[in-house]
Order: C-alpha cells, then structure tokens, then sequence
C-alpha cells in the first residue's frame, strides 16, 4: 500500500524465515511534506510537561537498589506515588538509612528528568465513505496503562497532559493516523474500529548525563501494532539506534537510527519486541546540548 524503506517481506529474506509485520516508513512515502510537518511540529514539543513517573520509577528502583530488605515496602509505595497518593515522605524512615553519599545521589535523581510528553487518544472507525477510509474521533485520553503484566511499572496507571487540539487537528497528524489505520487494514481486512495512543515526546541529553526513551530496556508496549518512534527531529546527539528483537529478545531483525521524517510500524503485543538506545550529547555537533523528538502510537484492534 506504501513504498517502505524496508519490510518483513525484504528481513524474511535476510533472516530465511519469516517474521511478523516491521516496516521502515517515511513520512514522504505516505504522502506527507516531510519539511513543512516537521518545521510545524517542531515549537510544540517545547511546551511539553516533564514526565514525572520517569523521577518516581528510579527513585524507587534506586533505594531498591540500596536497601533491598525493603523492595516489598518499595512496590507497594509505587503504586500509591504513581497514583498521586503518597509522597517521599511516606517513606521518610527509608531515606534516614542512606548515608550522606547515596542520599546526595539520591537527592540528584529528582533533579535529572530528561522526558518531556503529552498524549492523545483516538477512535477510529472504518468508513469507506470518508477520507482515506476512515473517521477518527478523539477522546479524552483520562488515564493511561499498557498491557504488558504486573512485574512492568509501565502497567501502573499514569496521567499525562493532553496533546493540545492545535496538534491533532493538523491535516498532516490526520492523514498520518489514517495511513496507520491502513497499514493495519491491510493485515486485517476485516478490522473496522481501532484504538489509538499518540505519544508526544521530548528526550534530552547534555553534559550531566545521557537521556533515553526505553528505561525499562527491551520491552513490548502491549499493543497490536506500534509505531515504536516517527523521528521528528534529532539534534546534537550520538546514540537512539531504534533495534527490534525476535520473541527471544536477542535475536536482532532490524537496527536503524532512524533520520527526522522516518519511522518503525511493526507487530507488537506476543510478537516482537524492541528497545532504543540512550541518547548522548555530540559536544562536536551543534547545539551543545543534545535532544530526540518523536511521535510514537500504541494501536488496537478493538473489532
């Protein structure tokens, strides 16, 4: 339906067998002005919000680290601090038994948020009658946990900021979901309502330290199908190789840095899984300080 850069059909034949759905697209490809999408995306992910459950996540996995006689205690706390119904000081007579040095580092992880995101969620329903073939309706995205069991954090639920209308209603991000909806139709004929998450997200990395979108490392997002990153800008930066592994997570089917304007639609949930590496700053690239912008989508198969 879209020239791709690659596909399973062209990785089949390099691997010998065949494997699930994985396609390189770019944003050309699917009949979209990839420098006008781009220089019009590009202000909005300055005005994103921190993600504060990154901060939560390794404050916990760190005094777990530390002081593993209180891992229970610690999943217990994480849930409520993700929930927003307990703090740090709930845990005060945790944090009393870190000496000065590992309290300092402590200290230090509140301060080191390197992700910033928003989020937005669809309907949408096949409807040979409209464009593309399909009517999108959003909805309020409210809260947000993926499918991916109780021993992934990511399976705790989150509240995010909402993508602003300004974004999602750009005809661009319109035909964009549409063509996701039809690279899914094309592998489910029958497939007539579809969910979507559409992840707005900012990723940093300076001097200090190394800014990553995968810090539960190799991981599934417990979807149907995703688009596990459309690159919208990359700057000043080494590192964001975007890799997706067989079911064994270690066997690699495609390693790719992917370039602004280019992206991965693949199989997700039991199928494949992925991960991408940790951004560092290029002190020889301008500017001094560097960042990964990315559009990602979860989509299911609702019927």
């Amino acid at each position: 339906m879209f020239p791709y850069l690659m596909d399973e059909k062209a990785i089949a034949t390099e691997v010998g067998h065949p494997v699930p759905p994985m396609r390189v697209f770019t944003l050309g490809g699917l009949g979209i002005d990839t420098e006008a999408f781009i220089n019009t995306l590009r202000p909005t992910f300055s005005v994103l919000a921190i993600d504060p459950y990154d901060m939560r996540r390794a404050q916990v996995e760190y005094l777990k680290n530390r002081l593993p006689q209180h891992a229970a205690d610690l999943n217990a706390f994480l849930v409520e601090y993700f929930a927003g119904r307990a703090g740090l000081t709930d845990i005060l007579h945790i944090l009393k038994e870190l000496n000065v040095t590992e309290l300092c580092e402590f200290d230090r992880i509140g301060f080191m948020s390197r992700r910033k995101r928003s989020i937005a969620r669809f309907r949408v329903l096949r409807d040979e009658h409209t464009l593309m073939g399909w009517m999108i309706d959003r909805v309020p995205a409210k809260s947000f946990a993926q499918n991916v069991g109780t021993h992934d954090v990511r399976s705790l639920v989150r509240v995010f900021p909402e993508t602003p209308e300004s974004v999602t209603e750009n005809n661009d991000i319109q035909k964009l979901i549409r063509c996701f909806a039809n690279m899914v139709h094309e592998l489910h004929p029958n497939a007539e309502h579809l969910r979507m998450h559409m992840h707005h997200m900012f990723v940093f990395a300076d001097i200090s330290g190394a800014g990553t979108n995968a810090p539960e490392g190799i991981h599934q997002d417990g979807s149907d199908y995703i688009v596990s990153a459309l690159v919208i800008e990359r700057a000043g930066i080494v590192g964001g190789e975007s890799v997706v592994y067989a079911l064994d997570k270690k066997t690699e089917y495609l390693r790719r840095t992917l370039a602004p304007g280019e992206g991965i639609f693949q199989a997700d949930k039991d199928r494949l899984w992925h991960y991408v590496t940790p951004i560092k700053e290029d002190p020889d690239t301008f500017p001094r300080y560097g960042h990964r912008s990315i559009l990602g989508f979860d989509i299911d198969i609702i019927r």
